[in-house]
């Protein structure tokens, strides 16, 4: 495969960018990308890098239009627990096997 060009990387790609993410402040990212919140503690300075707590963010920011949340953006990153959908009587708890 051909090396990807920086044209192609700024036509085709767009990058979500975590505040505070120490990689995109030392690294190039491509003409097209977003920046999201981080929320991590002040004194870690990877916890913004991990994509899982970005799409946690970027879940608790749009929403998840109907679809479930991810248990660990409440477990691990402290994220409010979601509203339960009108006529569902399961719990967070229980739909993450945390009962």
């Amino acid at each position: 495969d051909p090396p990807v060009t920086s044209e192609q990387m700024n036509q085709y790609t767009f990058n979500i960018v975590p505040r505070r993410d120490i990689v995109p402040m030392l690294d190039d990212k491509a003409d097209q990308f977003q920046y999201i919140r981080c929320e991590s503690a002040m004194n870690d300075f990877v916890g913004c890098h991990f994509s899982k707590r970005s799409l946690c963010e970027v879940q608790y920011t749009c929403g998840t239009n109907g679809r479930p949340a991810i248990c660990e953006c409440v477990t691990e990153y402290g994220y409010p627990k979601p509203t339960p959908i009108n006529g569902t009587d399961r719990t967070f708890e229980a739909a993450c096997g945390l009962s």
